[in-house]
This record gives C-alpha cells, structure tokens and sequence, in this order.
C-alpha cells in the first residue's frame, strides 16, 4: 500500500530537484531519500549512465557493501548476455520499470542475478528502474528486499514509474558541465590494470591520485563504473568499451577499457585509461542533456561555427525567419538570451 499524501509529496520534492542544477551523486542521493519514503527497501544501488554506451559512471549505495568481486560480478551480468529485467531491457520499454516476480518462472530460475548474485547477499525481491528523459537514459536504480519481507507491490511499482521521469530529466540537466580546461590526472597519464575478478592490480602515479580523490570526496562512487567498463569488453566487437562521465572539476573524461595482453603469464588484465573528451564530442552531449531537437542542434552547431543567421539558412535551405525561430526556442531551452551567451555557455567560458 503507497501513502497517496507521500506520493504526492514525492513528485513534489523529485519535480524541485530536477530543477535545482545539482550533479549525478546528488541528484541520486536526493532521489533514493525521496523515494524511499514511500517504497521502503532493504538496500537500494542508483547510478548514473552514459546515455550513449548504457554504461554507468558513478554509483549510490544504500545497505549495500559489496565485495569487488561481486561487484565484477554484477558487472560482467549486467553488461554481458542479457539477463532478466536488464537496464538496458528496461529503458528500451515504454514504461522502464521491471519487478523480478513479473519475469517467467523459468527466466528468474536461469537468472544468473538471482542464483550468483542475489543469494550470496540475502535479496528475495527487486523493482529496478531505467531513467529514461528526451529519448535516451540516464540512470538507473535497482531496489531490494530480503527473504523476511514482502514483495514490492503493483502500488509501489506505478508509483517509481510516475516519478521516473523526473528522476531522468534531473539526471539529464545534471549532465550540463562548464567545461573547465583541467586534464583528468595532473601528473601525467591516468592507467589503471583490473584483473578478471576486478582487484587493482595497477596504476600510475595519476591515476592513484585520481582514485584517491575520488574515494575522498564520494566513496564507491567509481567502483561499479570501472567495473563495467572493464565487462562490457567481452561483448565488444572491436575489444574495446568506454563510458564518459564529469570528473571531480567538471571536466568531462572517457573510461576507455582494453584488454591487457600480458607475456610472462595467462592471467587475464583490463587496461583502463582516462582521458578528456574531445570538445566536439562534449558540445554533443550538453545539447541532448538540454533536449534539444535534431533541428535545433543542426542550427546550433552552425552557430557554434560563427556564421550569421543567413548563412546558416542557406545551408540548412530554410528561411532567415525560421532560423530565427529555432534559435528563440534554443535560446528559451539552454537559457540564455543571445548567441554569445549561448557559445559561452556551450563552450564554458
């Protein structure tokens, strides 16, 4: 049974944090306080994703405290076959919410999820959520209960769907960054080497000091993110996966994961690197999180080339007035009020 006057009070609270410019952790942490008023958990794990790769970038726990091998081990379920309910499942239906007692019997008895994972940590039930704005996802979330207690119901099932959305466009905003000029490590390359049960078997100097300021400022927040990484590589057809994230001064950088070759033995290794993202690619990203249309992002672009409302109508073969249109709607959505703030705020400076 949902509390209809908390419910309410929850799409209140999750409609004001979708405003509130806060990053992925703290939009997530908002969330799970939010939510958890009205569905009640046993341990609960939200992370944001790449909207691009499905992969995440940083995870919230609650209740949780998983070993890195099971943490490797929900990686490798999570991004290899697909396994019952998946994210990448979930956010491609039109409501992207799944409880594990919806799935046929005969899928959650083969479920890896259940019988590796879920029955070494004490989980009977789950309700996982795709956070799903403008198209694309941008988080998601798996509640759990143990044997002792009840079963998510259809109630608390539509009610994480109703709130979804909101969750997906704070996710979305929070994915605005302005782009400091700062590289990911300041002492040279950041490498990091995984072994198959995902223990560091490796780093360089930048890349233990990237970690530790990591770990200081969000604890955990980095494990599942390098863990998937490191799984996807086993369904990728050119051996190589990457996720793109906001590091700790809002730069945006690539976990890009292949495999190590190693000559003196036979275990296996996952080379992890960071490294900024082209500027290009992250304009590209700052114009879907402000759910620009297809359009819109072509006369931005243009813009973002110095050429006048003219030009841009010649090559896109549209008047000068519809020009003018799409960039009073571009203007309205990024907020800005003229084309230099726009570049600034696109370009960050």
């Amino acid at each position: 049974m949902v509390n209809q006057a908390r419910a309410r009070e929850a799409r209140r609270a999750l409609s004001a944090v979708a405003a509130a410019g806060l990053g992925p952790a703290d939009v997530q942490q908002e969330a799970i306080d939010v939510v958890g008023q009205v569905v009640p958990y046993d341990a609960t794990c939200w992370a944001a994703v790449d909207p691009q790769t499905m992969l995440p970038t940083g995870s919230v726990t609650v209740d949780l405290n998983p070993s890195k091998q099971q943490e490797a081990l929900f990686a490798e379920i999570e991004y290899g076959p697909s396994d019952c309910n998946s994210f990448a499942d979930l956010a491609r239906r039109q409501v992207p919410i799944g409880r594990l007692s919806d799935q046929p019997f005969g899928e959650v008895v083969r479920s890896r999820r259940v019988n590796e994972l879920y029955k070494s940590i004490g989980v009977a039930f789950d309700l996982r959520a795709s956070f799903v704005s403008d198209g694309a996802c941008w988080g998601i979330a798996g509640l759990m209960r143990g044997p002792g207690g009840p079963d998510f119901s259809t109630a608390e099932a539509d009610f994480l769907a109703s709130v979804a959305p909101l969750i997906g466009i704070a996710l979305r905003t929070a994915n605005r960054s302005r782009m400091p000029g700062t590289s990911a490590g300041s002492g040279g390359p950041v490498v990091i080497v995984l072994d198959a049960g995902g223990e560091f078997k490796g780093a360089t100097p930048a890349a233990l000091e990237w970690l530790e300021a990591w770990e200081a400022t969000r604890p955990g927040w980095l494990n599942v993110a390098l863990q998937a990484v490191a799984a996807a590589l086993s369904g990728s057809p050119t051996g190589t996966a990457y996720a793109r994230m906001r590091d700790l001064s809002g730069t945006w950088v690539a976990l890009r994961a292949a495999q190590l070759m190693p000559l003196d033995s036979s275990a296996e290794r996952v080379l992890i690197t960071v490294e900024p993202v082209p500027v290009d690619e992250v304009i590209g990203i700052m114009l879907t999180s402000y759910a620009l249309t297809a359009r819109e992002r072509e006369v931005c672009e243009e813009v973002l080339t110095g050429r006048s409302t003219a030009e841009i109508a010649d090559r896109l073969h549209l008047s000068a007035y519809t020009i003018q249109d799409y960039l009073k709607s571009i203007f309205a959505k990024v907020g800005v009020r003229s084309r230099n703030q726009l570049v600034g705020r696109l370009q960050g400076s």
